[in-house]
């Protein structure tokens, strides 16, 4: 297949299926434009050829080609939590797109920014940018609101062979403060399709955003999602993944730190089965003075499971006292998984305060299965109970109890539930 066309045949979207889709949507005429405008940007060289690093570990051979553009089903697809009466007051905004558009477009054509992102995912975004529809998301937080309780959705899709495709955006203004936390789940057992989750969080000066997303695909879904988050000076970003499902996923996280004293933290947790692949790409960028990012991503793999990491931090020229950290930690639980954990650094300054990567993968260590059978567990058990405790490093960091007890459920399926390690102990 030729390189000019794959991105067309693979994925077939044209102008007339854009139109349709926001004249369908009652989109204003902006908004039309908008997508236009990302659908005329996707070019030949754009779409992944395998030859890039962040590509090359994930062949795009057999990628499902239902339509990118589907009927909305007679039902929103989303559950939202209530929102604290005090935040509704006080002008914080938690709808779906499309009422937050009716109610206030000026707030969400800001939202939707530049639509920059990693390079190594444009194809993807520009795809998202010209398609996204039902299931998309517009939290605002106004100057100075402390949101005090996480807003929850829950999104989940029907069976089917068309593409999944939403956008959630997060704008966190000056000294505010919110959380966030989003489920998605679809019904599997198809012949395949595709799913474009964009995620954009703007943190900015002084605010607090933490963002827990838990993906939940079904067996047949192809996930090619992209994140980005900026952040003002002296802002604080906490990201949580939580990847279970899917088929195979190809993630593209993008860190970009825009002011001094920022602090931004990465986890991600990955708990992968069968002939499951999970492939995250990140790149931290780094600039101003005393600015923090750190990332810490753990992996359980069983059965024929792999994953891939493979990801950058870069420290700019300009940039002053920065520290940053990658790490990525692989625990093999078949001698048929695998995991290629590939950290780089680009340092461009010599004004650093640190900057490192640490990546391992391996097997349990038997001593320690031996001890924790010795309690009367059987192996299968025991080797939950080892995962679950090497999960806990992110856990642990999650700040609100509820939260972290809805990612235990979300990773129950492979780790168990300690209620019942205990019963079986």
């Amino acid at each position: 297949m030729a390189l000019a066309t794959a991105p067309t045949a693979l994925l077939p979207l044209d102008r007339t299926e854009v139109e349709r889709l926001s004249r369908r949507r009652g989109e204003p005429d902006w908004l039309r434009d908008w997508r236009l405008a990302a659908l005329e940007k996707l070019r030949p060289e754009d779409w992944p050829t395998g030859a890039e690093e962040e590509w090359r570990r994930f062949p795009l051979h057999g990628l499902p080609a239902g339509p990118l553009v589907v009927d909305e089903p007679p039902g929103p697809p989303s559950y939202y939590s209530a929102m604290p009466v005090e935040a509704a007051h006080n002008g914080v905004i938690f709808d779906r797109w499309a009422d937050a558009l009716r109610a206030h477009p000026d707030l969400v054509k800001r939202g939707l920014g530049t639509n920059e992102g990693l390079k190594s995912h444009a194809a993807f975004r520009a795809l998202n940018a010209a398609a996204f529809a039902h299931g998309s998301t517009f939290v605002y937080v106004p100057a100075g609101v402390q949101v005090e309780l996480p807003l929850q959705v829950q999104k989940h899709w029907a069976a089917g062979t068309g593409a999944i495709v939403f956008r959630t955006v997060v704008i966190a203004e000056r000294g505010s403060s919110v959380t966030l936390v989003e489920e998605v789940t679809s019904d599997g057992g198809g012949t395949g399709r595709v799913a474009i989750p964009g995620v954009e969080i703007v943190a900015g000066d002084g605010a607090q955003v933490r963002y827990v997303g838990i993906q939940r695909f079904g067996d047949d879904v192809w996930d090619l999602g992209f994140q980005r988050y900026a952040s003002g000076r002296d802002s604080t970003i906490a990201s949580f993944n939580v990847l279970v499902g899917s088929h195979k996923t190809k993630l593209g996280i993008d860190s970009d730190i825009q002011g001094d004293g920022a602090t931004v933290k990465l986890y991600g947790l990955v708990a992968a089965g069968a002939d499951q692949r999970i492939d995250v790409n990140s790149l931290q960028r780094l600039d101003g003075r005393a600015s923090t990012s750190d990332l810490l991503y753990l992996s359980a793999l069983y059965e024929r499971a792999h994953a891939t990491y493979y990801g950058v931090i870069r420290v700019e020229p300009t940039s002053h006292g920065t520290g940053s950290y990658q790490e990525c930690r692989n625990m093999l639980l078949s001698d048929k998984a695998g995991a290629d954990p590939i950290p780089v650094l680009e340092i461009l300054t010599n004004d650093v305060a640190r900057c490192g990567h640490g990546a391992t993968a391996g097997r349990l260590d038997d001593l320690e299965l031996f001890y924790v059978m010795s309690r009367g567990l059987d192996r299968a058990s025991a080797e939950q109970l080892l995962v679950r405790g090497f999960f806990q490093r992110v856990i642990n960091q999650i700040p609100d109890p509820q939260v972290g007890s809805r990612v235990l459920a979300a990773l129950a399926p492979r780790i168990g539930r300690l209620a019942e390690l205990e019963d079986a102990a």
